[in-house]
């Protein structure tokens, strides 16, 4: 099973994400989590540069899918195979919005290579992580070229992960709302889910 947490710069993602591994060990549920670009050794190191450096799209694009592809045959499906819930911080929505919708290169491009590459792995549940952009960005004290771009940008990543959660697997939280409020939407949904699948 794998869940993501997707969004826009400090929406949530990363507290929201540990905070599930801690109910899934007090469930006894064996998981295991990391975050995009990094996850094996290769990807931690694909993570300095991608942050780092100012990058062509396609360049950034095929970084992260390097990584990605990594970490799909050292961490994820090993990861499966033995039972864990793979608990994702930014996944393959994340790659269609940045680099596809908001970067230029277009949605329907950037899943085809995805596909063509083997990298692309539907989850089987998605937070989409929501608040305004100013909220957002007051929570961090960016660092990456991505947090030190203008409010416009981070509005347009809003936007396009909000056009793309579409699909069945999708949840958008607002996490505007006080932290305790959110974790319980997030803990009902994974519950839910658990119970179909029957962890």
């Amino acid at each position: 099973m794998i869940i993501t947490f997707e969004g826009g710069e400090g929406t949530g993602k990363t507290t929201n994400a540990a905070h599930l591994c801690s109910y899934l060990t007090s469930k006894g549920l064996p998981w295991f989590s990391f975050r995009e670009p990094g996850g094996s050794s290769f990807s931690e190191e694909v993570r300095g540069l991608f942050l780092s450096q100012d990058l062509d799209v396609m360049a950034e694009l095929l970084l992260v899918l390097s990584s990605r592809r990594q970490n799909i045959i050292e961490i994820i499906k090993p990861g499966i195979a033995s039972g864990k819930v793979i608990i994702i911080d930014r996944f393959v929505d994340s790659t269609l919005v940045y680099q596809g919708i908001v970067g230029g290169l277009g949605y329907d491009l950037v899943k085809k290579i995805m596909e063509n590459t083997r990298t692309w792995i539907e989850p089987d549940l998605t937070f989409v992580m929501d608040v305004s952009p100013d909220l957002a960005l007051s929570r961090i004290n960016p660092g990456d070229r991505f947090e030190l771009r203008g409010l416009c940008y981070h509005q347009n990543l809003r936007d396009a992960f909000l056009q793309i959660a579409t699909d069945g697997r999708h949840r958008i939280i607002d996490t505007s709302l006080k932290r305790e409020v959110v974790q319980d939407k997030i803990i009902r949904e994974v519950d839910t889910l658990l119970a179909e699948v029957c962890i």
